[in-house]
């Protein structure tokens, strides 16, 4: 329903359509004056019979308001009535954007393997930072990690998507000191800030476990001059605790657990410490909480209504279209007024106008079913005949993960391995199954290997081992693709390397295993015949054969599966190595004393 204030905002899109309303009056103002001149020929009570129509005649009270108000009504829907889609405060305050920066300060010190909460703290921890993120304003984040030392892994930015991919990175094993070294990372917090917030706000948000031993000591004093500096550079230090004051164990990767003097340490949450420490870097602490209590109280109640620079985005408007609300009644309308069909015998135009309507509604509804059914016909001959040009682009008419399968295939024929790639990324999007999702990937690990990707084509064939880890074919291609990419490797050692490795090549018509490529036989899963019934049509276009397979090229055994993976192991990036390398480099102009740190 629509509301009184909402009408308010009623906004037209084309009002100069509104003087349609007039057209009623200018008809009774043309029949006045024809009214004159017929009069001269009959008298007024004669005219029903001398005239044909209604010229002159007066019509019904009830029909000429009805006649009005149809017009009234087109005259509304032509001139686009609508309503701002963003019409109460709060809705206009989701599309302000918060222009504040955040630096996010993650605890991954060992404390933080213990496991008082669910999962584990530093998986918990990492959880609730990706909780946080869809309820951000539009806010600029960054990511510190820290240990016994701290480094940047992320500098601050809006783009999320980035921040979720670095945030799994975020490990112990990123530092080689361990600790809690609580002061260095709000230190390197604050530095951050300031170079890069361009004299705008910001906020830092500490994710720890709160151990009472980070507050105790030289350490504990430096962390808390750390957070009066941050206090004084008007950037409120925001806590979350991520533990339990029972605590627990911290556990070792041997199996045991940390011990001090013979005894397991416990660590646990030091709610009031790092309350103390929240309060004095200017914000507010809060424990970690099932479901969203504690970004409520730290984000909603706290970070999103400090005093950033808000300022409207500017979007472009979106509007409720109400021109229909016009356009049925005033339709419904001028049916009864000019097409009378209670009436027993219908006016021959009457009669004829309806049926051309009838007619040409028909006529513009295809037989979609019946056509397609056709098309995959003529397409799959084609095929078979190998007039792969044509079946391409019958194939491409059609609709479905069948269609896009067999157009694929098609452009593999023709060589065509852009289009291949293309059409088999389609299709393994739009699989309905893990199944046929595995097909697709096949498919495109085979599309990728012949135009000499090797390295998107070995990512092909892992998938289809994921979901079919027997599949005897993807193996054997995934053995030859990193041999590819190992020799490959080796040519091109001297050259200069992307992100990935070396960018390869290879003759477009690149056989896998010394082997044609090739579509499966009528005596190896080929398509069933076509069927044009309509129970059978849904099962052919699902069952359109259009896999491409590849017998084995090296023995069917795990050795040469390991092989590969490892061959592929050697070629493939370790971001947490990359990652943990830069770290040191970050932390190495450092040299300020923080005083013993625990070794947890």
């Amino acid at each position: 329903m629509i509301s009184l204030g909402e009408l308010a905002q009623l906004d037209w899109r084309n009002p100069w359509w509104l003087v349609l309303a007039l057209q009623p009056l200018l008809m009774a103002a043309l029949l006045r004056w024809r009214r004159g001149r017929v009069l001269h020929y009959a008298d007024a009570h004669l005219l029903p019979w001398a005239m044909r129509g209604s010229f002159g005649v007066a019509s019904g009270k009830w029909r000429s308001l009805a006649n009005v108000l149809a017009w009234g009504l087109l005259a509304c829907a032509a001139a686009g009535p609508r309503l701002p889609l963003v019409t109460t405060p709060e809705q206009r305050a989701a599309v302000l954007h918060h222009e504040l920066n955040v630096m996010v300060v993650l605890d991954v010190s060992p404390s933080m393997l213990a496991q008082d909460v669910s999962p584990q703290r530093l998986q918990r921890a990492r959880l609730k930072l990706l909780d946080l993120l869809p309820r951000l304003h539009g806010e600029r984040v960054g990511l510190i990690v820290f240990s016994g030392s701290a480094g940047l892994l992320m500098p601050l930015t809006r783009d999320m998507d980035a921040l979720r991919a670095c945030v799994p990175l975020a490990q112990p094993t990123l530092f080689d000191t361990p600790g809690s070294n609580i002061a260095a990372a709000l230190k390197l917090a604050r530095q951050t800030l300031l170079a890069q917030s361009a004299g705008k706000r910001g906020a830092v948000l500490l994710l720890t476990d709160g151990d009472a031993s980070a507050l105790s000591g030289s350490a504990g004093a430096a962390a808390l001059e750390a957070a009066r500096r941050l206090q004084r550079a008007d950037l409120p230090l925001y806590v979350l605790g991520v533990g339990t004051p029972a605590g627990a164990t911290i556990p070792l990767p041997d199996g045991g657990v940390v011990r001090q003097d013979g005894s397991a340490v416990t660590s646990r949450l030091d709610e009031n410490g790092f309350a103390a420490l929240a309060r004095l870097g200017g914000g507010a602490y809060q424990t970690v909480q099932d479901g969203d209590a504690d970004w409520g109280a730290l984000y909603d109640r706290g970070i999103l209504g400090l005093p950033g620079n808000p300022h409207p985005v500017d979007p472009a408007q979106t509007w409720r279209e109400l021109y229909a609300w016009c356009l049925l009644p005033a339709w419904l309308l001028l049916v009864f007024l000019h097409f009378p069909l209670w009436q027993r015998a219908i006016r021959p135009e009457a009669a004829g106008w309806l049926l051309v309507g009838v007619v040409a509604w028909g006529g513009v509804v295809p037989n979609v079913r019946a056509a397609d059914a056709d098309t995959a016909q003529a397409a799959y001959a084609a095929y078979r005949s190998g007039n792969y040009v044509e079946a391409q682009a019958l194939y491409g008419r059609m609709q479905g993960y069948p269609a896009t399968m067999g157009a694929g295939a098609a452009a593999y024929r023709r060589r065509d391995y852009a289009a291949a790639v293309s059409q088999f990324t389609r299709a393994m999007l739009t699989a309905s199954s893990a199944e046929l999702r595995a097909d697709a990937l096949y498919n495109l690990g085979n599309s990728y290997f012949a135009a000499g990707n090797f390295r998107a084509a070995a990512d092909a064939y892992q998938g289809v081992l994921k979901l079919r880890p027997r599949d005897a074919n993807a193996g054997a291609n995934l053995a030859l693709t990193a041999g590819k990419l190992v020799a490959a490797g080796k040519q091109n050692a001297s050259g200069i390397l992307g992100r990935h490795g070396s960018q390869v090549g290879g003759e477009l018509n690149q056989e896998i295993g010394n082997q044609p490529v090739f579509i499966l036989d009528a005596d190896k899963k080929t398509a069933a015949e076509i069927d044009l019934s309509d129970r059978q049509l849904a099962a052919h276009q699902a069952s359109l054969d259009s896999r491409i397979a590849a017998p084995p090229a090296v023995p069917e055994s795990g050795q040469a599966l390991r092989a590969a993976l490892k061959k592929l192991e050697l070629t493939t990036d370790k971001s947490a190595a990359i990652q943990r390398q830069l770290l040191q480099l970050d932390t190495r102009s450092d040299s300020q004393d923080y005083g013993v740190l625990l070794p947890w």
